[in-house]
């Protein structure tokens, strides 16, 4: 029998083999550009992403935790404490642990019961960036702790970026210990990471110059010595914020991503609910002067001075009243005259006189209107 013979089998050239090799090493050699080029395009996106979404992350906690300042806070605990270029500190009922506070915004069972109230001035800290400890006094609604806590947020150099522009975001609630909220935060020389802006004389908003800064409440709202310069957090209604994230690109350099916004101080000036704001602090310097002489008047002369309420502190002072009433009479009846705020120095006269001895008296009123203590302006005999 025959065995059947293989077939001839043909197998590559030499030549065909180079050939192909060499096809090969180029479309690879074409093809890895491509894919390096498309990987750094990559990169280099997520990159200028994470940079831009470091920024708004920024931005974003301190809008939160901002747009609900003066929730919760009592008649005598300020709004804003610091305004500073680069900190902010504020009070607001944030978090509670108790599921029956009715302000709180979030309510969370294992938070700290140090950061649901406010602070105590027996553990006080130091402002951000500042020479100054708060508070220096407890706030109290009739024998409770107020329910809002002072939240504080503010940038610092990151010394260990190797450069004089990069910062680290942080927050604390009381006097607990700080938190990083975001790294590689860029502030150039120059600018300020926060930005103020309050009314004008004619109502519009108007930004605060930064050689205005830092403002610094006193510890207690409505006091006395709440006017002036300290006063004017309680006028702030906007805060600008600049958030700047960096990313370090190989090949171009350093790319930064801005992320800028306004929050809007809703609660500002409206915490109090029953008034405008606190009862307005009273008229100064009242004097009534009988005219043309005390022994034969045919006027009183009643002059006086605005209300430090008028154009500093809540600046909410509308019209002063002036009353007048027998002297050892407790009952002050009706103002006999009513005068819009507006001037620095204000005068009356009365001459509409009786005789007798008579006490005359200004009072400060506001939009709620709401009337501050009298400022005697003395006591004048008609005779």
């Amino acid at each position: 029998m025959r065995t059947p013979s293989l077939g001839l089998r043909r197998g590559v050239t030499l030549i065909e083999m180079m050939i192909a090799l060499i096809l090969f090493v180029a479309v690879f050699g074409l093809a890895v550009p491509f894919f390096r080029y498309q990987a750094r395009s990559v990169s280099q996106s997520s990159g200028r992403q994470d940079a831009l979404q470091n920024a708004r992350y920024a931005q974003n906690a301190i809008d939160r935790d901002l747009r609900i300042a003066g929730i919760g806070v009592v008649s005598n605990q300020p709004l804003i404490v610091q305004a500073d270029k680069f900190a902010l500190t504020f009070n607001a009922d944030l978090t509670t642990s108790d599921s029956a506070d009715p302000t709180s915004i979030y309510y969370d069972p294992t938070v700290d019961s140090t950061s649901t109230i406010s602070m105590n001035n027996g553990a006080k800290v130091q402002l951000p960036l500042s020479a100054q400890w708060y508070p220096d006094s407890n706030y109290f609604n009739g024998s409770i702790p107020s329910r809002a806590e002072t939240i504080q947020y503010w940038v610092s150099l990151d010394s260990t970026s190797g450069r004089g522009d990069q910062y680290v975001l942080f927050r604390r609630v009381n006097a607990n210990p700080a938190r990083v909220v975001a790294k590689g935060i860029i502030i150039p020389a120059g600018v300020s990471f926060f930005t103020y802006m309050r009314p004008d004389s004619t109502g519009a908003l108007d930004s605060i110059r930064t050689t205005n800064l830092p403002l610094i409440h006193v510890p207690l709202h409505g006091a006395a010595n709440d006017t002036g310069h300290a006063a004017w957090t309680d006028s702030i209604r906007v805060v600008k914020i600049l958030a700047q994230g960096l990313y370090h690109d190989p090949n171009k350099g350093d790319i930064i991503r801005k992320v800028a916004s306004s929050t809007k101080l809703i609660n500002a000036g409206m915490v109090r609910s029953t008034m405008c704001g606190d009862v307005p602090l009273p008229a100064t310097g009242a004097v009534a002067t009988p005219m043309p002489n005390p022994m034969a008047p045919t006027s009183v002369h009643i002059t006086w001075n605005s209300s430090i309420d008028q154009d500093n502190g809540e600046k909410d002072v509308e019209r002063y009243m002036v009353f007048k009433r027998l002297t050892g009479d407790p009952d002050w009846g009706e103002p006999i005259a009513s005068v819009a705020a507006s001037p620095a120095t204000y005068a009356i006269d009365d001459t509409d006189l009786h005789t007798g001895s008579w006490d005359y008296a200004v009072v400060a009123q506001d939009c709620s209107p709401a009337n501050s203590t009298m400022n005697s302006a003395g006591t004048v005999v008609i005779p």
